[in-house]
């Protein structure tokens, strides 16, 4: 599995424009949930792999995502959150990894 890359501390002009939604949270409800998304990844890695169809797998984990979280938060809430998905790895795109 992928690194996390913490792109406020790779450069920190960006921790000016980070728009950090976690601020309510504890540390520990934040391991919690960081640790969700990490598994919830790994087994969409591994059944990508078994599948051999990374794409099909990705289109699937996509629609449920966005149909669930649009009946939990409505459509203009996923819609920023997903543009900010594509911003995050745009950025990380930007930025040369050694």
């Amino acid at each position: 599995m992928g690194e996390v890359i913490y792109l406020h501390k790779r450069c920190p002009e960006i921790a000016k424009i980070m728009d950090d939604d976690n601020t309510s949270l504890s540390p520990e409800e934040i391991k919690r949930l960081e640790s969700i998304r990490d598994n919830i990844e790994e087994l969409l890695h591994m059944v990508a792999g078994l599948r051999r169809d990374p794409n099909a797998v990705a289109l699937a984990a996509a629609r449920f995502g966005i149909m669930r979280m649009t009946q939990l938060y409505g459509r203009a809430y996923v819609m920023e959150f997903a543009n900010r998905c594509v911003e995050n790895m745009e950025l990380a795109e930007s930025f040369k990894l050694d």
